[in-house]
């Protein structure tokens, strides 16, 4: 495989763009559509009565105030952080085109 010809370098410099422009695609559509498959299942166990025994009341204190934090939708979390991820590399990759930089 020879690196020195234009093919590669034509590839190299376009590949970035159009995986960062993928990435915001793909990304912005999870963030809007949030889709029931990424859903976050119900904190609360099916058909079970609670145990009152001091630790399963600890374990469900803190399953408590994780789902406060935790996404409803994991969906929401992924899409923002591939929008995030494909702007940045979009944005380096033009950056590297009008100053000139080299790798």
């Amino acid at each position: 495989m020879d690196l020195s010809g234009k093919d590669y370098l034509d590839n190299d410099r376009i590949t970035p763009i159009a995986v960062g422009v993928g990435l915001l695609a793909v990304g912005a559509l999870l963030w809007k559509t949030k889709p029931s498959l990424l859903d976050m299942p119900d904190p609360l166990p099916l058909g079970k009565e609670p145990d009152d025994s001091f630790s399963r009341r600890a374990l469900r204190k803190t399953r408590d105030g994780v789902s406060h934090v935790a996404p409803s939708n994991l969906s929401i979390s992924l899409g923002r952080s591939m929008v995030i991820g494909g702007l940045a590399l979009v944005l380096t990759r033009i950056l590297d085109e009008l100053t000139g930089t080299k790798d």
